[in-house]
């Protein structure tokens, strides 16, 4: 076989392993049952018999104008035994004013905000947790991020199966709820078309290692046992290896569920690229050969990149592979937005494929991310190392 010869077998070697994961995750989205914010008190589980205390840690930066929903949302919990602190690294921060508006919405709530200037590394969010957490006062904790709205019967699902002394760190995925703004739709759409289903792929194929901020719950001890928040300072994937230290101590990271919504505010071309780009050079430094053959989980681009070849090589027989996964990809849409009660136009998911491919091949190469006005270097093993200020 000549070298021509081989880069056609290859393409359409490549072609077929798209169409393949296309498939493949079009029927593990099928049998999966996720448990909505909308819908979540028409899944409620076997009702606990002695709920456990909870502390709920919220870190805060800033008010992008839906702080607001988003905290209340967790006040609503239908939950007996819970506090909420929340976390701010300055005085004027203006989330400071959203919780003390919510103070007086809910007199009863155990809800109070912590300012504190411990610097334990790089990372600002695992920072802020240093003093939200040495202000809880219960065993069983639960971290979530500043842009996360959940449903009242939330923490009534996820805390069944910390009963288990298996499990070690529990969460969730999340689905994108973008705003106006066209490059909020494209993050979202990345979010709910590319990103979810890859992990549900990848926790169906083998023992869920995912682990994310949106939701972290864990017991205290688990937290001490992998040298606490100190461990984690300097890691820009902190929640991925909050999970992944838990297993090194032979406990599990379960995968739930449910679902909880985000809220993604992109106002810009740009900050949607520094996302997304940050999301998957993180991915990158903890699972470099997975990321490597991510590629995959982007069939349509995949496939058109390698139409040429093909194209050159076999004819119009090159170009059936293009349709085929166009044709799964229009079936797949239509599935994943029914699943997630979603509305991404399938203009915006078709768009936001080809730029996340563009952005994985970006990853590979990129040594900086942008984190909260701020550029930081990563090192080859994922650590933060310094910042810049940055508009």
């Amino acid at each position: 076989m000549g070298f021509e010869e081989g880069l056609l077998g290859l393409a359409f070697l490549l072609a077929l392993a798209a169409l393949g994961y296309q498939l493949l995750a079009m029927w593990v989205l099928r049998v999966w049952q996720p448990v909505l914010t909308n819908t979540d008190a028409t899944f409620l589980p076997h009702t606990i018999q002695d709920l456990p205390a909870l502390s709920l840690l919220k870190p805060l930066h800033g008010d992008d104008g839906n702080l607001y929903a988003c905290l209340r949302s967790f006040c609503l919990q239908d939950y007996p035994r819970y506090e909420m602190v929340c976390g701010v690294q300055d005085a004027a921060d203006p989330a400071v004013a959203v919780v003390q508006r919510l103070q007086q919405e809910f007199p009863a709530l155990p809800l109070r905000w912590i300012l504190s200037d411990k610097l334990l590394g790089c990372n600002p969010k695992v920072n802020n947790l240093a003093g939200i957490l040495a202000a809880c006062n219960h065993d069983l904790l639960l971290i979530s991020d500043a842009d996360i709205v959940v449903g009242p019967q939330y923490l009534h699902h996820l805390l069944t199966p910390l009963v288990d002394a298996q499990t070690g760190v529990l969460t969730c995925l999340y689905r994108g709820l973008p705003d106006h703004h066209f490059s909020s739709r494209l993050l979202a759409s990345q979010i709910n078309s590319l990103f979810l289903p890859s992990v549900r792929v990848s926790a169906h194929l083998g023992p869920n290692i995912f682990c994310g901020g949106a939701t972290m719950a864990l017991h205290r001890s688990t937290l001490e046992a992998i040298g606490g928040l100190e461990s984690l300072a300097d890691q820009l994937a902190d929640d991925y290896w909050l999970g992944a230290r838990a297993r090194q101590l032979g406990k599990a990271t379960i995968l739930s569920d449910y679902v909880v919504d985000t809220q993604v505010h992109e106002a810009s071309f740009r900050t949607f690229y520094q996302h997304a780009l940050r999301w998957s050079r993180t991915t990158r430094s903890v699972q470099p050969l997975g990321h490597f053959f991510s590629f995959f989980s982007y069939p349509l681009p995949l496939v058109a990149v390698l139409t040429p070849w093909m194209f050159w090589g076999a004819g119009y027989w090159g170009i059936i592979p293009l349709g085929m996964v166009l044709l799964l990809r229009l079936v797949y849409h239509r599935q994943i937005m029914h699943k997630l009660g979603a509305t991404d136009s399938l203009g915006t998911a078709l768009l936001a494929d080809f730029l996340g491919l563009w952005i994985w091949f970006h990853a590979l190469f990129a040594r900086r991310v942008a984190w909260r006005g701020s550029q930081y270097a990563v090192t080859a093993d994922g650590r933060l190392n310094g910042h810049d200020g940055v508009t």
